[in-house]
């Protein structure tokens, strides 16, 4: 699965690198799509991590915090962490079986995560 990213606004400047890598390590690309800025995202991710809203493929809530939490602040993360358990997107013991997981292990915004949940 390609994750494409518009949280992340990016230099729209024509002669500015378009690839790079994001704060997981994972190779990056900016691209248009129609008038919205992304970011594209092009790693492997196992169905596990993948669900379907409103007939879109695309990361569950909690990959999607793993993958977005390198760029948060921490105050941001911690606000984004409370409102996805507040609003039962995931549970402390679905992110503890996730993060235990061996693609989880170097992984940084992972790593974040754990320490947010003093995992």
């Amino acid at each position: 699965m390609i994750h494409l990213s518009s949280t992340q606004p990016f230099d729209d400047d024509p002669t500015s690198e378009p690839y790079g890598v994001d704060g997981n390590g994972v190779p990056t690309e900016r691209r248009w799509v129609g008038d919205l800025p992304v970011i594209v995202h092009q790693e492997l991710v196992p169905e596990s991590d993948v669900t379907v809203h409103r007939g879109i493929r695309c990361t569950t809530p909690l990959r999607t915090v793993i993958d977005i939490a390198p760029d948060l602040s921490r105050a941001h993360l911690a606000e984004v962490i409370v409102d996805c358990l507040d609003r039962r997107l995931f549970t402390v013991e679905e992110a503890r079986r996730r993060l235990a997981q061996p693609d989880m292990a170097t992984r940084r915004g992972a790593e974040l995560l754990r320490r947010h949940l003093l995992l």
